[in-house]
């Protein structure tokens, strides 16, 4: 995914071939907008899935986004080893009905 639409309820999702999903203790998606972290969820907000976790963005806070949005993971496993993903930048676009329906 390299964009997203305003207003909508898009699902960023992390797919992970060398670890082993069942092993994350601790897990924090956030999102920055404008410089700042704008939306942090965590693991027990996630859909996780047998290789991947996944968050979905409310309205609401699609709405709130800059033009330009940075996405990142960090997390850790049960063992204390700390992982993180590359930084990602989606490409925010306008909707013709910017409101929460």
């Amino acid at each position: 995914m390299d964009k997203i639409i305003r207003g909508t309820t898009p699902t960023i999702q992390y797919t992970f071939n060398s670890v082993n999903v069942a092993n994350i203790a601790v897990a924090f998606f956030t999102v920055k907008s404008g410089g700042d972290i704008v939306i942090e969820k965590y693991l027990q907000d996630a859909t996780v899935g047998t290789k991947s976790l996944a968050w979905t963005l409310t309205q609401a806070e699609t709405l709130a986004l800059d033009d330009v949005i940075s996405v990142m993971l960090n997390w850790r496993l049960t063992d204390g080893t700390r992982g993180a993903s590359a930084e990602s930048r989606l490409y925010v676009r306008d909707n013709h009905v910017e409101e929460v329906i």
